[in-house]
């Protein structure tokens, strides 16, 4: 009887003939082929298994170990104001992330362009440069512009270079420097919570012995740096690389800061902008405006107010409310009315 089976056979019939013969004591090499298939599917699996742990631990040890933390910020040609607004803008980049999950303390995290566009957008340089050095370290390079005079923008105080250009937010230190301010720019907390204060020149302006004004304390300016408004904007909302002031009207303010009290008398307080783009109006110490403008030499103005001042007013100088100098043939001065 035969009994076919196989691929073909349908009926179940199995074939005994054709039934392979093989001694026993041999191994079955179909199982033997078997197994070490199955030992290098298992193989493969401990390898991928130690490959992930690898990869897993090479990424925490790049990006979130403390081997390559930052930790040092280098900052080359600014500065001391400069320098603490530029290290702290960095910083703070430091505690965000990057995709969501990546530190930016990891120096091969940290988003050096970005940081770079952070900084530009609050300081107007000339020249700025921030590289990454393994391991710990950013250094930072850079050209500065000088600041040479504060503008007021509304609730803010800017920093100006001698083109006139903003070149950023007066720091905190350097507002408090800003003694005399108008009333309408509120006064800067000087840190010392709870402790009574002065004004230096409440004090520097007093002679000992008779308590009349000190006339060398009264011919210095009140702020170290000219103090700018203008009245025309007073909204506010320059930034850093705007130009509100023009460079032949900051000129002469510079100029105004370092001679006219040499003229007057009296220091400055502030100089306000006026709507003609060529006009300065200048409030000294003692009280009364100087009007000037930029379409004639300062030495020329100087002169005539020196002039107006010995010839006309006289001893009266203290009763003046204003000196116009803008005009080539006449000059023009007021005395504030004592009804008033």
């Amino acid at each position: 009887m035969k009994v076919y089976h196989g691929k073909n056979n349908n009926r179940g019939i199995r074939d005994y003939n054709r039934r392979r013969l093989g001694n026993p004591l041999f191994k079955n090499k179909t199982r033997q082929k078997r197994r070490t298939r199955d030992f290098g599917h298992i193989r493969r699996i401990i390898l991928l298994v130690i490959l992930g742990v690898a990869l897993v631990g090479g990424l925490w040890y790049l990006f979130w170990s403390q081997a390559f933390r930052i930790t040092e910020i280098e900052i080359e040609g600014a500065g001391a104001d400069t320098e603490q607004i530029i290290r702290d803008i960095l910083e703070e980049r430091l505690q965000e992330r990057r995709f969501l999950l990546l530190p930016q303390s990891a120096i091969f995290i940290y988003d050096a362009n970005q940081a770079s566009q952070d900084v530009l957008d609050q300081i107007f340089l000339d020249q700025l440069e921030i590289r990454k050095r393994l391991p710990h370290t950013l250094t930072v390079n850079l050209q500065e512009r000088t600041a040479v005079a504060a503008f007021i923008d509304g609730g803010d105080i800017l920093a100006l270079d001698e083109s006139g250009h903003v070149i950023r937010s007066l720091t905190r230190r350097e507002r408090i420097s800003l003694t005399d301010l108008p009333e309408s720019v509120g006064q800067v907390d000087s840190g010392e919570l709870g402790a009574e204060s002065v004004d230096v020149a409440e004090i520097e302006g007093v002679t000992e012995e008779t308590g009349e004004p000190d006339l060398e304390e009264l011919r210095r300016n009140s702020n170290p740096m000219p103090l700018v408004l203008d009245r025309q904007t007073a909204a506010g909302g320059y930034e850093p690389g705007d130009q509100p002031v023009s460079p032949e009207v900051l000129l002469l303010i510079l100029q105004v800061h370092d001679r006219l009290a040499d003229v007057t008398g009296s220091g400055v307080r502030w100089y306000s902008l006026e709507s003609a783009k060529d006009t300065v109006d200048v409030l000294n110490r003692a009280g009364w405006h100087v009007y000037l403008t930029t379409m004639i030499p300062f030495d020329k103005q100087a002169e005539r107010l020196t002039l107006v001042l010995k010839e006309k007013i006289g001893e009266r100088k203290n009763e003046l409310e204003y000196v116009d100098l803008r005009y080539d043939e006449r000059i023009f001065f007021r005395f504030i009315d004592e009804e008033e």
